[in-house]
């Protein structure tokens, strides 16, 4: 009987190690996360609670980007799962001295310890709304 006990104890460990790793990389980590075809770029704050900045280039249908980007610079609280979205004024950087305000969309999942989802810039700009994959990068990806 008490063998019995411990192989089922041994068993329930063994089967709870390999699911914690599992369990670990199914939430965001602290730092930047970075989709480098795009240049996505989307930090999280320190206690991974919300999303501290995103910046988005603008791109065309091609995904070529266009010379425009705008810049996110307010906490986006995360969803229980790590997702987030968001619909509010961004700071939109084309070129002209001072930046425009106006409203963007951002909508991302978080899965497979990547952030995928959609930006779109507001209308008036040649923009395609971009679909990003940004994998992370760490806390500190310069250096």
């Amino acid at each position: 009987m008490h063998r019995l006990a411990r192989l089922a104890i041994a068993v329930a460990l063994v089967a709870a190690c390999a699911v914690a790793p599992a369990l670990a990389a199914s939430s965001p980590k602290r730092g930047y996360y970075i989709d480098a075809k795009l240049q996505t770029y989307i930090i999280t704050t320190k206690d991974v609670t919300a999303i501290k900045s995103f910046q988005q280039p603008c791109v065309n249908s091609a995904g070529a980007a266009q010379g425009a980007s705008f810049t996110v610079s307010r906490k986006i609280k995360l969803k229980s799962g790590g997702g987030f979205s968001y619909s509010g004024n961004a700071k939109i950087y084309s070129g002209e001295p001072a930046p425009k305000i106006a409203k963007v969309t951002i909508t991302a999942s978080f899965k497979n310890g990547k952030y995928k989802g959609t930006a779109t810039f507001p209308k008036g700009y040649a923009c395609a709304p971009a679909n990003f994959s940004a994998k992370y990068y760490g806390v500190n990806p310069g250096g």
